[in-house]
C-alpha cells in the first residue's frame, strides 16, 4: 500500500484538487492538503457570507463595562448595578427591565463572572476600577458550607442545574487566573476544584455523568425527572486541567482523561448548555501533547450538528433568516425552525478558539466558522438590523432605552420567524413575562469573551483568532489563526508586540518570518489558513517523537490525515470499485502499515502494494457508509468516511 498511495508530505504549502473525496466548487477558497471537513460547516453554501460585516466586539464590550458598572446614567431601568449589602458583593440582573433588579442574592455569577473576565481579557483592571475590588467580591459566590462556587450568592446546590455550578466555577476560576494577588478567590476556586473532584469520583463509580445536578451536602447526584445533563463532564474536564496547571497533582489530570473518555463513548451528542464547547479544545490538546487519540471530528459534530440527546437539536444556526446569514452562531435549530442565542455564540467562540492550535487539521474549518460567527453575531446587538425585526420597537421605554445605551446590550436571541418577521431579533423574558426588555446582560456579559478572541485584520473578511484566550495565562507563546476565505490571495499586514520576533506557522510547520518587529505582511493564498507561533528571535525548533518544540516549549505537533478523491457523497457504484486514497503526513519519516475499509460492519485490511477495493456485489443494495482508516508507523490514525449508492 506504501508505493501506491498517492503520498503528499507538507513542509511548504501545497494543494490537492479534492480532499475527503468533495471537488472544491465556486466557494471562497481552495481546498487545502491535510485539512480536515466538519460536515456542519462544510455546508455553508459560502466561505464568507454574502452578508458579511464586521462588528467592533471590543468596543461594545468595552461600552457595556461602562454602562453597567457606572453609576450616573439617569433613566428608566438605570442604575443597572446594585451593591448587595447582604452578601458584601456587586449585582446586576440577567435582563434589563428584570424585576430581580436589586434584590440581594438574585444576580447570577453566569453574568457577573463573564463580566469581571471580559473586561479583564481587554485590558480593564477590576481589582481596582474607580475604588472597587470588583474581583475580591465575587468571594460572595463561594459557599464555605458546600465548599463550591454557586450561580447565586447565599444559594445552594441543591436542586441545581449542573451546568449553573460548572460554568460560574469556570468562570471564576479563570478570572482567578489574572488575578494571582486576590488570595481568597485563589483559595476557593481550589477548593471548588477539589469539591468536583470528589464529585466526580462518585459519578465515576456510577458509571454515568448525566444527571441534573449535584448535591454537595449530601454528596450524591441527582435527577429531576424533566432533564439530563451529561456534558457536566466536559464542564469537571475544565476544571480538573485547571486544578492539574495550578496544583500539579496527577489526579485533576486523570479525572479529565475519564471525563473525556465519557464525552468520546457517549451514544450521540451529549450537548446540554455551553460546557460540551470545551470539550474539543481539551480533546486535541490531550492528543497534540500526550498522544491520546480522540476523535475530534464526531467531538465537532457534537458541538455543531444539532443532534443533542439531552436538549434535541442543540448546535450550531445553519442557513439564512431573511436577509441574515446566520451560519455559525449557537442555540436550537429547531425550535420554531432555529433559535440562535447570543451569550451561547460568544462563549462559543471563546471555548472552541484552541481547536486549531492543538490540531491543525481543522484550521481551515475553524477559520470558516470563525468568519460566519462573527459576521452573524453583530445581529444580536440592537443597531445592526431594522428596528421593525427587533422586539424592542413594540414598547418606547426600551427604545428610550436603547438611546441612552447605545446599543451596548445584546438582544438574547434571534427566531428564525417571529411576529410576522423574519428574522426576530428578542430572546423569551417578554414572551414569558420574565422582564420588561430582551435586552440581555448575561449575554453582553458574554461579548468581551468573543471580542478577545476575535480580531479585525486590515483586509476585510479574514481575522485574526486568539487561540490562547481560554488558555492558563503564561503557558506557551502567542498563536494565532488566519484563514483567507477568498479565491485570490490576500495580503494581511500582522502586526506583533513590542520586541523581535520568530514566526512559526504550525499548519505548514516550518519558520515563515526570522527577527520580525513591529509588523509585517502575511500572504494568504486562497483558502490558505495559518496558525502563526510568535517565538523569541534566535528561538531553536527541535521535532522529536511528532512534536515541535521552540525553546523547550510546544509549539505544533504533527498530523496524518486520510482522503478520498475522485468520488463524491451520494454516488452510484458497482462492481468492483477502486478507491482513490490519500494520505497527507507532516512527517516525512513515518510510513503507512495498515489502511482498513469498512463496510457493513465487516473490516477488510489492505498492505504494502494493494489498491484499496471491494465488489459491490458482496454486499446488499442501497445506501451504505463506507469508512477508510489509515494507520502509520507512529502509532497515529485518521479516520474519513463516504456514502455511496450501492446499485445491483
Amino acid at each position: 500500500m506504501k508505493r501506491a498511495l498517492a503520498w503528499i508530505l507538507i513542509f511548504l504549502l501545497s494543494f490537492v484538487t479534492a480532499a475527503c473525496g468533495k471537488e472544491d466548487q465556486g466557494r471562497g477558497g481552495q481546498a487545502m492538503a491535510g485539512q480536515k471537513e466538519i460536515a456542519r460547516i462544510d455546508r455553508y453554501e459560502e466561505e464568507i457570507p454574502a452578508d458579511y460585516a464586521w462588528f467592533d466586539y471590543k468596543a461594545s464590550a468595552l461600552a457595556f463595562d461602562g454602562l453597567v458598572f457606572g453609576k450616573n446614567t439617569q433613566g428608566k431601568y438605570f442604575p443597572l448595578i446594585w451593591q448587595d449589602e447582604t452578601n458584601d458583593t456587586f449585582g446586576f440582573a440577567a435582563y434589563v427591565g428584570d424585576p430581580r433588579n436589586g434584590a440581594d442574592g438574585a444576580q447570577e455569577a453566569v453574568a457577573t463572572a463573564a463580566a469581571i473576565l471580559s473586561a479583564t481579557l481587554l485590558g480593564i483592571d477590576k481589582s481596582s476600577q474607580a475604588g472597587e475590588d470588583y474581583v475580591a467580591q465575587l468571594h460572595a459566590y463561594f459557599s464555605q458550607e458546600e465548599g463550591v462556587v454557586l450561580n447565586n450568592p447565599g444559594g445552594t446546590s441543591k436542586g441545581a442545574s449542573m451546568w449553573y455550578m460548572l460554568y460560574p466555577t469556570i468562570l471564576f476560576t479563570q478570572v482567578s487566573l489574572y488575578y494571582p494577588q486576590e488570595k481568597q478567590i485563589r483559595e476557593d476556586a481550589l477548593s471548588a476544584i477539589e469539591s468536583w473532584y470528589q464529585a466526580y469520583q462518585v459519578m465515576a463509580e456510577t458509571g454515568s455523568f448525566d444527571y441534573t445536578g449535584f448535591d454537595f451536602t449530601e454528596k450524591e447526584p441527582y435527577e429531576n425527572g424533566v432533564w439530563k445533563e451529561p456534558d457536566s463532564a466536559a464542564g469537571i474536564a475544565v476544571l480538573m486541567k485547571l486544578g492539574y496547571e495550578l496544583t500539579g497533582k496527577e489526579e485533576y489530570r486523570d479525572a479529565m482523561v475519564q471525563c473525556l473518555d465519557y464525552l468520546a463513548d457517549f451514544n450521540g451528542s451529549p450537548l446540554y448548555e455551553v460546557l460540551l464547547y470545551f470539550a474539543p479544545s481539551l480533546a486535541a490538546q490531550m492528543n497534540a501533547q500526550y498522544g491520546m487519540d480522540y476523535d475530534l471530528e464526531d467531538m465537532l459534530g457534537d458541538v455543531l450538528n444539532g443532534g443533542s440527546v439531552p436538549r434535541g437539536g442543540w448546535g450550531s444556526i445553519l442557513g439564512t433568516w431573511g436577509d441574515c446569514c446566520m451560519n455559525g452562531t449557537m442555540g436550537s435549530t429547531t425550535d420554531q425552525g432555529g433559535y440562535a442565542f447570543s451569550m451561547n455564540t460568544f462563549a462559543g467562540g471563546y471555548a472552541l478558539a484552541s481547536v486549531a492550535k492543538y490540531d491543525t487539521r481543522y484550521a481551515r474549518a475553524m477559520g470558516i466558522w470563525f468568519v460566519n460567527a462573527a459576521s452573524a453575531g453583530r445581529y444580536f446587538f440592537p443597531g445592526e438590523s431594522p428596528q421593525e425585526n427587533q422586539s424592542a420597537s413594540q414598547d418606547p421605554d426600551t427604545m428610550e432605552f436603547l438611546k441612552l445605551s447605545g446599543g451596548a446590550i445584546p438582544y438574547e436571541g434571534i427566531r428564525k420567524s417571529g411576529n410576522s418577521k423574519t428574522p426576530w431579533i428578542g430572546g423569551d423574558p417578554t414572551v414569558y413575562g420574565w422582564a420588561e426588555t430582551d435586552l440581555s446582560l448575561y449575554s453582553g456579559a458574554h461579548t468581551g469573551l468573543f471580542a478577545s478572541t476575535v480580531e479585525q485584520t486590515d483586509t476585510e473578511g479574514i481575522l485574526k483568532i486568539n487561540c490562547n484566550v481560554a488558555e492558563t495565562p503564561g503557558q506557551g507563546y502567542a498563536t494565532y489563526l488566519l484563514y483567507n476565505p477568498y479565491g485570490q490571495a490576500k495580503n494581511v499586514n500582522y502586526s506583533l508586540p513590542q520586541g523581535r520576533w520568530d514566526l512559526f506557522d504550525s499548519v505548514q510547520k516550518r519558520t515563515v518570518a526570522e527577527g520580525a518587529e513591529k509588523e509585517l505582511t502575511l500572504t494568504l493564498e486562497p483558502g490558505q489558513a495559518v496558525v502563526i507561533v510568535e517565538m523569541p528571535e534566535g528561538s531553536r525548533v527541535v521535532h522529536e517523537n511528532g512534536q515541535y518544540r521552540a525553546n523547550g516549549v510546544w509549539i505544533a505537533s504533527d498530523t496524518v490525515t486520510v482522503a478520498l478523491s475522485g468520488i463524491q457523497n451520494n454516488d452510484s457504484v458497482k462492481g468492483k470499485v477502486t478507491l482513490d486514497v490519500r494520505v497527507t503526513a507532516t512527517d516525512p519519516s513515518v510510513t503507512v502499515e495498515e489502511i482498513i475499509l469498512e463496510i457493513d460492519g465487516k473490516e477488510t485490511a489492505f498492505q504494502d502494494s494493494e489498491k484499496v477495493t471491494f465488489q459491490t456485489a458482496d454486499y446488499t443494495p442501497g445506501s451504505k457508509s463506507i469508512f477508510i482508516t489509515v494507520m502509520m508507523s507512529d502509532g497515529k490514525t485518521d479516520t474519513t468516511s463516504i456514502r455511496l449508492n450501492f446499485k445491483e
